[in-house]
């Protein structure tokens, strides 16, 4: 599948390295000459100097037979219009850049009547992968699937974990008030679909599918994660601001901003719910102290210079926060972060581009094979496929215990409108559901794969 970028900034670029490491077909197209040459001289793509919105330069980047259009220009209205004119000329998928948050809201409207199929926001993208770190900060991925009515969490189970030395069956047992399913179990290189009888260990890598609420209920009960009300100091006033505290507020977080800004805390105050907001120089330790870092749970350095986030980080570090995210934007100090003592080093265009990566992932199934979206999990040892049920006719009306798959292959979950159904044999797939299957098999090109 060829895919053409459009816009070679700090988004394209990073989207260009991602797909060109996964050796994806690329062409990328800028207006700028010397970034286009750049990027051929560097990734070895094809490349285009021209306009994303010009019907004949899109043409000659291939957008007739391109599998997919990336416009990530600065202008949200050049990108709208980039995927618009590339679909109409025969691009399959569309993928435009899209900040403003009133354009955000209507991408049913986007998708329906000008054929844009995603949109993507590196300040959202960023603020929700920080969620997902801090509402499971043990995980190393976390997978969403429905439209976020189900995730699959991956994890190692540490020393001294309760769950370790329990029966699969112990563990999900019907007398629990959550309703989990841990779908394949790594372990000594080896990935397996467990059954009622593996016994967990330490160091095995899990992958535990259900609701987030239920999810979370169950790494609590195993002391693998902390009840919510935690406490999350965020530095910064902006758009990563912005979102990330949003979706605190929404997973019960007790959040707190510090800026220096006045103008942009007041901003933050009249459009956040129990946020709190302090106007204070959030590089003075003591500001930091007297709004009580030691008793943080969480550290989000998340404003617009690298420096201040890297040294405010390393601060909370050595206060003994338990968790230090640090925002970093500038791909020059890449090469030194190795050398800086933090862990939670994340940029905003490398998750938007491991956004798109995974998307492309999900995408490239073959017609006809009834997958929906197809994911890579335990180090790329296993897939989690999502398919309607009412495009495959053997699977509508039976019950899981009557369906004949492969080994090695498990039905996760079942999406039944708003709800989530964690099967057992006697479950019955109705012609509505959604439903995300786990297969440890080689190659799963269509659902006539896992079936006998």
């Amino acid at each position: 599948m060829n895919i053409i970028i459009v816009g070679l900034g700090k988004v394209g670029r990073n989207i260009l390295r991602c797909l060109t490491d996964e050796e994806r077909d690329v062409t990328v197209l800028d207006t700028n000459e010397d970034k286009v040459r750049s990027a051929v001289e560097t990734y070895d793509v094809n490349g285009i100097c021209g306009n994303g919105c010009i019907a004949e330069d899109l043409k000659e980047a291939g957008a007739a037979t391109a599998g997919m259009i990336v416009a990530v220009t600065p202008s949200d209205e050049q990108n709208v219009l980039c995927c618009m004119i590339a679909k109409s000329l025969g691009a399959k998928y569309a993928v435009a850049r899209v900040r403003d948050p009133a354009y955000s809201k209507q991408i049913d409207f986007m998708r329906e009547k000008l054929g844009v199929d995603r949109l993507v926001n590196p300040e959202r993208a960023l603020a929700e992968e920080v969620g997902r770190i801090l509402r499971f900060p043990s995980a190393e991925q976390v997978y969403s699937f429905g439209e976020g009515k189900a995730e699959i969490v991956e994890m190692t189970l540490p020393a001294g974990c309760a769950l370790c030395g329990k029966k699969l069956s112990e563990v999900v047992s019907r007398d629990k008030k959550y309703s989990i399913l841990i779908a394949t179990v790594s372990r000594n290189g080896r990935t397996f679909v467990p059954k009622g009888d593996t016994i967990l260990c330490e160091k095995d890598v899990v992958n535990v599918c259900g609701k987030h609420y239920d999810i979370s209920d169950f790494l609590h009960s195993y002391g693998m994660l902390k009840r919510k009300g935690q406490y999350v100091m965020i530095l910064g006033a902006n758009k990563k601001t912005y979102y990330l505290a949003e979706q605190l507020e929404k997973n019960g977080f007790i959040v707190k901003i510090i800026s220096p800004n006045r103008e942009k805390c007041e901003q933050l105050k009249n459009t956040l719910g129990t946020t709190t907001l302090v106007c204070a120089d959030f590089n003075d330790p003591e500001v930091l102290e007297t709004e009580g870092i030691d008793d943080a749970d969480a550290f989000a350095a998340v404003s617009d210079y690298d420096e201040n986030n890297v040294m405010t980080s390393l601060y909370a570090k050595s206060k003994g926060v338990p968790k230090v995210i640090t925002v970093t934007t500038n791909d020059r100090y890449e090469a030194l972060f190795d050398c800086i003592d933090l862990e939670g080093i994340i940029s905003p265009y490398h998750v938007v581009a491991q956004e798109i990566s995974k998307y492309v992932r999900s995408i490239a199934v073959p017609e006809g094979s009834g997958i929906l979206s197809l994911y890579k999990i335990a180090d790329d040892e296993a897939e989690a496929l999502e398919f309607a049920v009412h495009d495959n006719p053997e699977f509508a009306g039976k019950a899981l215990k009557d369906i004949s798959l492969k080994a090695g292959v498990l039905i996760a979950a079942v999406i039944r409108g708003k709800n989530l159904v964690v099967p057992n044999g006697g479950t019955v797939l109705e012609g509505s559901d959604l439903v995300i299957l786990v297969t440890t098999q080689e190659l799963v090109s269509s659902l006539d794969d896992v079936l006998r």
